[in-house]
C-alpha cells in the first residue's frame, strides 16, 4: 500500500484548498444550505470525483477523493454544508453509480453529478434507529409498479432533494425482505415536512417523509428487488468513511487554531503553550489527526483494490467521531471564556461535531459491530 501521494494529487487537494477559501465560507448560511455554494461546487465538477466519465464525473480514485475531500473539510468552515454534499455524493448518486441498472444510471447521474437534482437516503424510522432491519415501511407490488407506505425520519438533505434512496419491507412467498427504491420528490404520494431545527449542522437541512400510496416504478428498484441489505450494509461502509474524512480536515483547522492561540496569549510571564496541560491537549489532537489519516488511507485504498472494509469502516467511524468531539472539547478549554463566544466559532464547531457520535450508526453500535468481527477472525493476517 503506497502511503504517499502522487504530485498531481497534491495539486488537487492544493487546488480545492483553493477553491474552498474562496467560495464555500459565506458566513450568511453557516446555519442554512446555499443554493449558491451548491452551484459553485456542482460547476467546479467535485460531485462527481468517483463516478465515470461517461456520466459526466472525472473519474478519480478513491484515494484521490480521500485526499481531496478531506481538504475540503479543512478549508471550508461549513460543517453541515459539507455534510450535505457527501450525504448527496456517497448515499445517493453513487449509489445508483454502483449499484444501479444502466437505466437508472441514464435517468438520473448526469443530473445528480452536475447537481441539477440533489440526492438523500431515507432508512431511519421513528421506531427503528439502529435496529434498520425492523423498518415498516412497506412496498407492494402492483402490475409495473410497488406502492410505497410509510415514513422516514430525521433525512440530511431532505427538504432539498429531488431523488431519495428510499429502502422498504417487500415481502416474498417465505420471508420479510427489504429492497430499495428510487423515488423522485415528484412522484403522487410523496410528501416532504419542513426542516427539523438542529443544535448543529444547520447549512444540512433535515426532515421527515411520508409515503401515501406512492407509486414507483419497477425500474426505479436499486439493484434487484430484495437486495436491500446488502445495499445498506454498502451505504453505511461509504457512508461510515467518506462522511467522516472531511472531520479530519476539520479537526486540523481546529488545531491550527488552537496552535495560533496558545503560541500568542501570556499569563504568568510566558505563553500558555509553555504549560503542558495545554501543549498536551494539542499533542492529543496531532495524534488523533496522524492516526486516523493513516486508517482513512488505508480504507480507501482497500476501495481501489475492490475489496471490503466495513470491519475498518466502523473503526474509523468510532476512532473519527470520538477525537473529533475532545478535539472541539480541548479548543473550548484552551480558547477559554473567548471559546464559548460566538466570534471565535469554536462553539460551533463543538455543537457540529457532537452528532458525530450519532449518524451512520451510534458509536455503541460501532463497538457492537468491531466487537463481533473480532471475535471472528484471531491472529495476523
Amino acid at each position: 500500500m503506497e502511503l504517499e501521494l502522487t504530485k498531481e494529487q497534491k495539486m488537487f487537494r492544493a487546488e480545492i484548498i483553493e477553491f474552498a477559501h474562496k467560495n464555500l465560507n459565506d458566513p450568511a448560511h453557516l446555519q442554512s444550505f446555499s443554493p449558491e455554494m451548491w452551484r459553485t461546487i456542482s460547476e467546479y465538477g467535485l460531485l462527481g470525483i468517483v463516478v465515470d466519465e461517461k456520466y459526466g464525473g472525472l473519474g478519480e480514485s478513491f484515494v484521490t477523493a480521500a485526499a481531496v475531500i478531506e481538504a475540503l473539510g479543512y478549508a471550508c468552515k461549513n460543517n453541515g454544508f459539507i455534510f450535505a454534499v457527501n450525504n448527496h455524493i456517497w448515499v445517493s448518486q453513487n449509489m445508483i453509480f454502483f449499484h444501479g441498472s444502466e437505466q437508472l444510471r441514464e435517468k438520473y447521474l448526469y443530473d445528480m453529478v452536475k447537481g441539477k437534482r440533489i440526492g438523500a437516503i431515507a432508512i431511519t424510522e421513528a421506531e427503528s434507529g439502529s435496529d434498520a432491519l425492523s423498518m415498516r415501511t412497506t412496498a407492494t407490488e402492483k402490475g409495473d409498479s410497488y406502492i410505497l407506505n410509510g415514513s422516514k425520519i430525521f433525512i440530511s438533505n431532505g427538504p432539498i432533494a429531488d431523488i431519495f434512496l428510499v429502502f422498504a419491507v417487500t415481502k416474498s412467498e417465505t420471508k420479510r425482505e427489504i429492497s430499495a427504491f428510487v423515488v423522485e420528490k415528484g412522484f403522487d404520494g410523496f410528501e416532504v415536512s419542513p426542516d427539523i431545527e438542529k443544535m448543529g449542522l444547520g447549512a444540512c437541512p433535515t426532515s421527515e417523509i411520508v409515503m401515501r400510496d406512492c407509486e414507483v416504478p419497477k425500474e426505479n428498484i436499486l439493484g434487484g428487488l430484495s437486495r436491500g441489505e446488502f445495499l445498506m450494509t454498502s451505504a453505511l461502509e461509504w457512508e461510515r468513511c467518506y462522511e467522516f474524512v472531511p472531520h479530519l480536515g476539520a479537526m486540523q483547522r481546529i488545531m491550527e487554531s488552537c496552535v495560533e492561540h496558545v503560541t500568542s496569549r501570556r499569563q504568568f510571564g510566558k505563553h500558555i503553550s509553555e504549560f503542558q496541560a495545554v501543549s498536551h491537549k494539542i499533542a492529543n489532537m496531532k495524534s488523533a489527526i496522524e492516526m486516523a489519516r493513516l486508517m482513512m488511507y488505508k480504507i480507501a485504498w482497500l476501495k481501489d483494490q475492490g475489496k471490503k472494509a466495513f470491519l475498518e469502516t466502523s473503526i474509523f467511524k468510532l476512532f473519527v467521531s470520538e477525537a473529533y468531539i475532545n478535539t472541539c472539547r480541548d479548543a473550548l478549554q484552551l480558547f477559554g471564556a473567548y471559546g464559548y463566544t460566538t466570534e471565535y466559532e469554536i462553539e460551533r464547531e463543538l455543537r457540529d461535531s457532537l452528532a458525530s457520535s450519532i449518524y451512520s450508526g451510534t458509536n455503541e453500535m460501532q463497538r457492537n459491530t468491531i466487537y463481533n468481527m473480532a471475535a471472528l477472525s484471531t491472529g495476523i493476517s
